[in-house]
């Protein structure tokens, strides 16, 4: 039999390069750092690009292992104890959100086709075109940040439209679940588990009321105490949610509990994610009218439980 007749459909084809790297990657579980050199010398990577790169990945290690011993320190502290890790997992998240693109690490932007990486095509390393893109559909539910406040919408055909928090009053007021809206912004790239939208404006399509968006006026406040809580949460994945480059890095399950993790986490379920996965979550969050989220201290899917560490580089 001649293979090489064999067309592959080109709606498949994104799945089935990804699931070939992801076995490929699961035979070569490691690389030398000479190995490394070689394929970054491929690509013409300068060597101290390559040991830079190394550097900043490692010091994001770091960062990572101290949120989640934060996060657990939320979890089996009382008073003082609580009260210090949630501000400083405020200070975290604030940093990272307000991060340019400048200062992201070479992790996101480096070229590495003689690498495999089971999620190169789940998570592109460009961001497209931002002059606005005009989208509509309609409200399936509000989207909430660890905090609990609205900071953006679930429309019914997948689009995940984020919106800042500051202005989630105005944005409940004039937006409510099932209403038909007309969303305009800068739009991430869509993949298999949905698309993000960074919304400039939205319009309540029935009333025809708009909201624009507008910089915050004061400095963000540290987390209140009072408003977390420790939670856990089972159900089946209704949708997977994404950041702007496609990484997943939540989801929300049948009972509307959204399940928040960082995209590292993501790349582990790039392969195994689907809609219907059977999700177990525990974690601290927030319970309030518009709905239930909590930033995942344990997570299993399917019963697999999934790794909240980040992955360890060992530099010989």
């Amino acid at each position: 039999m001649n293979n090489s007749k064999v067309r592959i459909p080109k709606e498949i084809a994104p799945d089935v390069f990804a699931l070939a790297a992801q076995l490929y990657a699961q035979e070569n579980q490691d690389y030398s750092l000479e190995e490394i050199m070689q394929a970054g010398a491929e690509v013409q990577i300068p060597p101290e690009m390559i040991q830079q790169a190394i550097q900043q990945i490692q010091a994001k290690q770091i960062r990572e292992r101290d949120r989640q011993r934060r996060l657990k320190l939320i979890l089996t502290s009382g008073g003082i104890g609580a009260a210090i890790a949630l501000f400083s997992f405020w200070t975290y998240n604030t940093v990272a959100s307000n991060a340019t693109p400048s200062g992201r690490s070479l992790e996101a932007n480096l070229p590495s086709p003689n690498l495999p990486n089971a999620n190169r095509l789940e998570i592109p390393l460009e961001l497209p075109p931002t002059a606005g893109t005009t989208f509509t559909g309609e409200v399936k539910q509000y989207l909430l940040n660890p905090e609990g406040k609205v900071d953006g919408l679930l429309l019914n055909n997948g689009l995940q439209v984020k919106f800042p928090p500051q202005m989630a009053d105005s944005l409940v007021a004039m937006i409510t679940p099932n209403t038909n809206v007309s969303i305009f912004g800068n739009s991430g790239f869509s993949t298999r588990f949905g698309q993000e939208v960074r919304a400039k404006k939205i319009t309540n399509s029935q009333t025809g009321q708009t909201l624009v968006e507008q910089p915050p006026t004061t400095a963000p406040q540290p987390p209140n105490l009072s408003n977390y809580s420790t939670l856990s949460a089972e159900g089946t994945a209704q949708n997977w949610l994404v950041g702007h480059r496609g990484e997943i890095n939540g989801v929300i399950i049948s009972n509307g509990t959204i399940v928040k993790f960082p995209p590292h986490v993501g790349e582990q379920l790039a392969s195994m994610a689907n809609i219907g996965n059977t999700i177990q979550a525990k974690g601290f969050g927030t319970r309030n009218r518009y709905g239930q989220i909590l930033e995942a201290t344990a997570l299993s899917v399917n019963g697999q439980s999934v790794s909240l560490q980040p992955k360890a580089i060992t530099v010989p």
